[in-house]
């Protein structure tokens, strides 16, 4: 059997051919997988990103509707002490213990009124049986002393 150089620089360019050919197949393959892994991570972020988004809006209102409830108990606290302090007469004094919420704006008292205002511009009012006066707090936890004067409760902190 004749060696042919020819023949050897054919094959030769044909394998080296194929290996190229081969080697872009490969190289094509490798981007493709990239891309499609880059898809499947950024449509995981989204996922994950609207989940964090709707997360948040219901751990906020969750919070607004805890720190109206905690201003609304601690109105209906401080009235419900007035009306037993001004059922026992003038020289009656009870302290109590209240807690108001970060996001109070202010509070005041006017007649029977209690009102207080947050700052999202929600307005929440308490009635009382009688009449009433002095200053509620801001922000915070405080002590409150509640005297009954003659027609009235007089509401100081302690």
């Amino acid at each position: 059997m004749r060696k042919d150089p020819f023949s050897f620089y054919l094959v030769n360019a044909v394998l080296n051919s194929i290996a190229k050919r081969f080697n872009q197949q490969k190289t094509c393959m490798k981007g493709q997988v990239s891309v499609e892994l880059l898809i499947i991570i950024g449509i995981g972020v989204g996922i994950i990103s609207l989940y964090i988004i709707y997360s948040y809006n219901a751990l906020y209102s969750y919070k607004v509707n805890n720190d109206v409830s905690l201003v609304k108990s601690s109105l209906e606290k401080i009235a419900e002490t007035a009306n037993d302090v001004a059922f026992q007469g003038e020289p009656a004094k009870q302290k109590i213990n209240i807690c108001f919420p970060l996001i109070l704006k202010n509070c005041s008292i006017v007649n029977k009124t209690l009102s207080c205002y947050l700052n999202n511009g929600k307005e929440i009012h308490q009635d009382s049986k009688i009449n009433l006066n002095g200053t509620l707090p801001g922000s915070g936890c405080w002590d409150l002393v509640l005297e009954a004067k003659n027609g009235f409760v007089n509401i100081t902190i302690s």
